[in-house]
């Protein structure tokens, strides 16, 4: 008896949120994907130099709109197949290319292996024969640091503005907090941003700071609702009895509570910028070139997905592998969290 009560081991509650998130496979299977992403992107330096040999800058028009190196021979073959289709339509089609298109593209994937620094465009070249992989992993950079800038601004408004808000309820500075948040609500944000990027030409820095300004007044709203639940609790009322301040009250003793709440909502709010990022870039308002992002990488490609669909796969993988896990990683989190939730 002596022996199993002397193994029982006591458990924090961040440990158990450690254990439950480790066995959430889809979760560490995401955490492992955007580790990949980040750290190809932070080494892009690197990786275009070393590895693929190629500048992210480097203009070469003689090898505008390139195919994959390794898909050179069979992507004539792929295109005539998708005539065959535009043609006769779908039971139109010559699948029998198909066997000599997969033979083509298997024998052409060692010549990428063989060749040698700055020879092979394992993803192809763009419309000024840059080459679209070494853009993509230099794109990450700037989307990722996007996401991340967007997020701890929209968050550190949001939670400071929610705790407020939430502690003096139904007072003046709550209805002054909720006025800000209807009237910036109220305006249509998509068009705002657009004015603003043509007006200011904002870099990473500029365009990360507009969307988190402007991003503040959902994670308000719901630290609001949690705060107001429980500013009347047994311990905020002796915290005040004890002369604890405002401050110390709100930080010490409000904000843990919705920390869970926070986390979670900052890591969907990483993914929402980058797409909020993309899909200002592809507007042309947002990222401009030279530099890369993915979404100016997928704005460059108007008009060449039929010629080069390379040029709108490329970046929009990038983006779907790197929000797919953050999202997957906040889905777990927000299990992992909830004490409720078992393993």
């Amino acid at each position: 008896m002596s022996k199993t009560i002397s193994e029982v081991k006591e458990q924090t509650y961040w440990g158990a949120v450690g254990r439950k998130l480790r066995h959430d496979k889809l979760a560490v299977a995401a955490i492992f994907l955007l580790t990949f992403m980040v750290s190809i992107s932070i080494g892009a330096s690197w990786i275009g130099n070393e590895l693929l040999g190629f500048d992210p800058t480097a203009i070469n028009l003689r090898y505008r709109n390139k195919p994959p190196t390794w898909l050179a021979e069979a992507w004539p073959q792929f295109q005539q197949f998708t005539r065959t289709c535009q043609t006769h339509g779908l039971f139109g089609c010559e699948w029998s290319l198909w066997q000599n298109i997969v033979t083509t593209t298997l024998d052409g994937i060692p010549t990428c292996f063989r060749a040698e620094l700055g020879q092979c465009h394992w993803l192809g070249t763009d419309q000024a024969g840059r080459d679209v992989l070494t853009r993509a992993i230099y794109g990450g950079r700037i989307s990722l640091r996007i996401g991340i800038y967007v997020a701890s601004i929209s968050m550190t408004l949001g939670v400071l503005m929610g705790l407020i808000s939430g502690y003096y309820a139904a007072t003046l500075i709550d209805d002054i907090i909720n006025a800000i948040i209807q009237a910036l609500g109220s305006i249509p944000l998509l068009f705002l941003l657009i004015i603003l990027s043509r007006i200011f030409q904002p870099g990473p820095e500029g365009l990360a700071f507009m969307l988190g300004i402007f991003g503040w007044m959902g994670v308000s709203r719901l630290i609001r609702g949690q705060i107001f639940s429980i500013r009347e609790r047994e311990y905020i009322i002796a915290s005040r009895a004890l002369g604890a301040s405002v401050w110390q009250i709100m930080f010490r003793h409000m904000f843990p509570n919705v920390a869970s709440i926070v986390i979670v909502v900052g890591v969907f709010n990483v993914a929402g910028a980058i797409i909020a990022e993309a899909g200002l870039s592809y507007l042309g308002v947002g990222i401009g070139p030279p530099w890369p992002s993915w979404g100016n990488m997928m704005q460059g490609s108007l008009g060449n997905f039929t010629d080069a669909p390379w040029l709108v796969i490329t970046p929009g993988g990038f983006i779907f592998l790197t929000t797919l896990s953050i999202y997957l990683i906040g889905d777990g989190l927000r299990d992992a969290l909830d004490p409720w939730v078992k393993e």
